[in-house]
């Protein structure tokens, strides 16, 4: 076991890149904790983490002759699991049962300080970015947001359709997740998109 010590990472490195998948499982059972340990800090959800712990070694593996070049294996891991969370949530965060379980997870579990320094950047960006809107788009993701009123009881009020109602919510969203993706941090950006996944339930 000693020539698999992670303690000579390079060595291990070019085995598993050379096609040694003893190496690689070695590899696996020494980081594969962090990776999910990152990926459900973003998720919330432990079938999620998973997912996406067997969906980053499954590219390591398959990109495995990349790693020849790899001189660092933690930074590498941390920018290709950064990376692969982003991309997951992006995807997920369309789908109604997974904003369902973000919106339930949020609303059931205390913030840890770094999670709330995070997605208190996240909100003050928001405000920013909201502020930007035409008066209608403003009015209407107000209502929505912090109201909590339904799309119907929004339209009513406004005596405007409901479809219309969902029109300037849509593209309310659309310019706020826009403008932080390219104005803030990715993690910013990404606790950006869990705050504002309740305002298209239910739509």
């Amino acid at each position: 076991m000693d020539s698999f010590s992670i303690g000579n990472e390079k060595d291990l490195l070019l085995r598993v890149a050379g096609g040694d998948d003893r190496a690689f499982t070695r590899l696996f059972e020494e980081y594969s904790d962090i990776t999910y340990g990152f990926a459900i800090a973003y998720t919330k959800t432990a079938e999620s983490a998973e997912e996406i712990v067997q969906e980053i070694y499954l590219k390591l593996w398959l990109q495995r002759e990349k790693l020849r070049e790899v001189h660092s294996f933690k930074d590498h891991l941390f920018i290709l699991t950064r990376n692969h969370i982003i991309d997951f949530l992006r995807r997920r965060l369309r789908e109604k049962k997974y904003q369902q379980q973000l919106v339930r997870y949020f609303k059931e579990t205390a913030l840890t300080p770094h999670e709330e320094l995070i997605f208190k950047e996240s909100r003050e960006m928001i405000a920013r970015v909201v502020a930007t809107l035409p008066p209608q788009q403003q009015v209407i993701y107000d209502l929505r947001r912090n109201d909590g009123l339904p799309l119907d009881e929004i339209a009513l009020k406004m005596n405007i359709s409901r479809l219309t109602v969902r029109n300037h919510l849509n593209k309310a969203l659309g310019t706020i997740r826009n403008y932080l993706q390219a104005h803030s941090r990715e993690l910013v950006c990404l606790a950006a998109l869990l705050y504002t996944a309740a305002e298209i339930l239910f739509q």
